[in-house]
């Protein structure tokens, strides 16, 4: 795997946001909706983390930012500390984030969908652990199966398997038990 992307030395936090906000701009008859009203939050390194809230508070909103997927309207936000704004490449980095959604291609493999994502990342050959990351998330005897063919549980944890490939220091799990079954669950919260 590539080296574990090392921190700004004063960084003590996994994930820090300051007075973060995101407006989507109106669009046709929909008015403006902010999405993020100021958060402010600093999660601990080694820590494990609930950003809890109802349908439309701006859980998934947070997420895509730090994983620079969207673009914050104002505020600051980093992850393992690295600014999203000043150190982009090296913030993304060094996060996994598993979406709520089930998407994966269908005719792709797990071993392959690994391998792909590992590719994106830059992991070296030599250095990809995608039999074992397979094996750890009980996957390693679907290697070879098409991701159709896989139950909803299992696409989930290929989903969660797919986040680790890179080996990241920050795990974001979006409705992390959303369509998993029990022996996930418990493997996840473990």
């Amino acid at each position: 795997m590539p080296a574990e992307p090392a921190p700004h030395a004063t960084a003590r936090y996994a994930i820090e946001a300051r007075n973060l906000r995101k407006v989507y701009k109106a669009s046709g008859n929909q008015p403006a909706k902010e999405a993020l009203k100021g958060i402010d939050l600093a999660v601990p390194r080694g820590s494990i983390f609930a950003l809890l809230g109802p349908n439309g508070a701006g859980k998934s909103t947070f997420i895509n930012i730090l994983a620079g997927l969207v673009i914050k309207t104002s505020g600051s936000a980093s992850v393992w500390g690295f600014d999203i704004d000043v150190n982009p490449r090296q913030a993304r980095a060094s996060i996994g984030v598993v979406p709520q959604e089930l998407s994966i291609d269908p005719f792709f493999t797990p071993a392959e969908v690994l391998e792909m994502q590992a590719g994106l990342y830059g992991v070296p050959k030599r250095e990809r652990r995608t039999m074992e990351i397979l094996k750890a998330m009980g996957l390693d005897d679907k290697a070879d199966a098409y991701a159709r063919t896989l139950s909803g549980g299992m696409r989930r944890r290929l989903l969660v398997a797919k986040a680790m490939v890179h080996n990241p220091p920050v795990l974001i799990l979006d409705e992390p038990t959303a369509g998993v079954d029990i022996e996930l669950r418990r493997q996840l919260w473990d």
